[in-house]
């Protein structure tokens, strides 16, 4: 039986519909082949890193040669994962979603994120072990001018806050799904603006997340360190995450 909305909404503040948004989030950063993006994923991931760091040139060739055969991997063993993922989304979508659902949905997802950052701590952990303090600092000023635009957004009113991510949810939906039914719309907006707004608690985690991480970066590292540091971080998120975060999502 698939859920109203007034029934969804508690249910859906521990196991969060936006499972749909972050995994998203996790098909785009991988290059996923259902885009064209895929084929651009060295040059998107290198314009990214080096937007935080400022790379030296030696740090963006030995990035490139670790990408390359990382990026080949993931498209032979995971890529076929996201796909098989979306279609049963749409599949789901389309004869109205359940309970067992989004649990399913969630259980996956995890899962989907873990194998990413898994794959990506290795190599990841050398590159930040050859971060130097010039490139710590340029990180700092890059993720303080992130969080001083989303204090402003988070200025807005919650019913306004609410609206914009519904519309974000259905647009990303329809970005990777293709057109929804008005019906279909109507039941994701509903549920969206069902969910509670657990936004302010997000953005304290990341932040959190972020200090962690600039801590690591000023003392003393090896990629072993950094590499155990990243997983707790990443990969063992229910293990690590305060109990604030815990209950929103």
């Amino acid at each position: 039986m698939t859920l109203p909305a007034t029934q969804y909404t508690n249910r859906a503040g521990r196991h969060r519909l936006w499972t749909w948004g972050a995994a998203g989030l996790l098909l785009l950063l991988a290059g996923c082949t259902l885009t064209s993006a895929y084929r651009y994923a060295d040059w998107i991931i290198l314009w990214q890193v080096d937007h935080y760091f400022d790379l030296t040139s030696e740090q963006r060739h030995d990035l490139a040669l670790r990408l390359t055969p990382l990026l080949a991997q993931h498209r032979h063993e995971a890529i076929p994962q996201y796909e098989a993922f979306l279609v049963q989304i749409r599949q789901r979508l389309e004869r109205g979603l359940t309970s067992q659902d989004i649990d399913w949905a969630y259980a996956t997802y995890d899962r989907l994120r873990a194998d990413l950052f898994d794959r990506l701590v290795p190599d990841g952990s050398v590159f930040l072990t050859s971060v130097d303090p010039r490139q710590v600092q340029t990180l700092e000023e890059a993720l303080q001018k992130e969080n001083d635009k989303t204090a402003r957004l988070m200025q807005a009113p919650a019913p306004e806050r609410l609206k914009k991510r519904a519309h974000a949810t259905i647009d990303w939906l329809e970005d990777w799904l293709g057109s929804l039914s008005k019906d279909q719309e109507a039941q994701i907006r509903a549920w969206s603006l069902a969910l509670p707004d657990t936004q302010q608690v997000l953005v304290a985690y990341r932040q959190q997340r972020q200090q962690e991480l600039l801590t690591l970066l000023h003392q003393p590292r090896t990629p072993e360190r950094v590499a155990r540091e990243l997983r707790a971080m990443l990969i063992y998120q229910d293990q690590t995450a305060p109990q604030a975060y815990q209950d929103a999502v």
